[in-house]
């Protein structure tokens, strides 16, 4: 009798055991327990709240209401600002023509530019408190609008005259209550005629001497 031939196997030897401890490794994956989610916090449970998120809403829309209030008061202010602009009057004692002033007052003439020449005086004698003699001229090829004030050290205005165009002069400037005997500086402004523009404004230091 003819023993039957074994059955032929190109597997290695222990190719079966591997396959086994293959599958169980992979099989252990498989079961491989699901990760637990992180326990839920008192901040998440508070952003996600509905009432939190509406309180934040709400919020926001107050800051942006507030921001935009700010931002058209400031621009009101500003226009205020502009409507209240005033322009100087003009001076109701100006005179057209060249003054005759007596030397011991030290008219001198102040040239700040082209088109911008003053006379005023430097020796200012306020004999009965309340005006003084300034002789404040503007000559008559100016460009600009005058207007003459004086104030003390501390800055104080202790009198101004109004506008004057070129070619006219005024005598004497009013003295407030606050005019005193000491130093003062006057303020020589100039205006660009019809817009009032500032022309630039210049000082001059002197004394001013009231009656004791």
């Amino acid at each position: 009798m003819e023993r039957s031939a074994a059955p032929y196997s190109n597997l290695p030897p222990n190719a079966a055991e591997d396959g086994k401890a293959e599958r169980k490794s992979m099989s252990k994956k498989k079961r491989k327990k699901p990760t637990k989610a992180a326990p839920e916090t008192g901040l998440d449970k508070l952003i996600t709240n509905p009432r939190f998120i509406t309180c934040v809403l709400a919020a926001v829309c107050l800051i942006a209401v507030a921001a935009i209030v700010l931002i058209l008061t400031s621009g009101a202010e500003q226009q205020t600002v502009k409507k209240e602009f005033v322009p100087p009057p003009f001076d109701e004692t100006a005179v057209v023509g060249a003054p005759d002033v007596p030397e011991e007052l030290g008219w001198s003439e102040l040239a700040v530019r082209e088109g911008y020449l003053v006379h005023v005086c430097g020796v200012l004698n306020a004999y009965d408190g309340k005006t003084v003699t300034v002789w404040f001229a503007s000559d008559e090829g100016n460009d600009v609008w005058l207007k003459l004030r004086m104030r003390d050290a501390e800055g104080t205005i202790l009198g101004q005259t109004g506008i004057i165009r070129p070619g006219e002069y005024v005598e004497r400037m009013e003295l407030n209550d606050s005019a005193h005997s000491g130093d003062v500086v006057l303020e020589i402004m100039g205006y660009e005629p019809e817009t009032y523009y500032s022309a630039g404004t210049v000082g001059l230091a002197t004394t001013l001497t009231l009656p004791e």
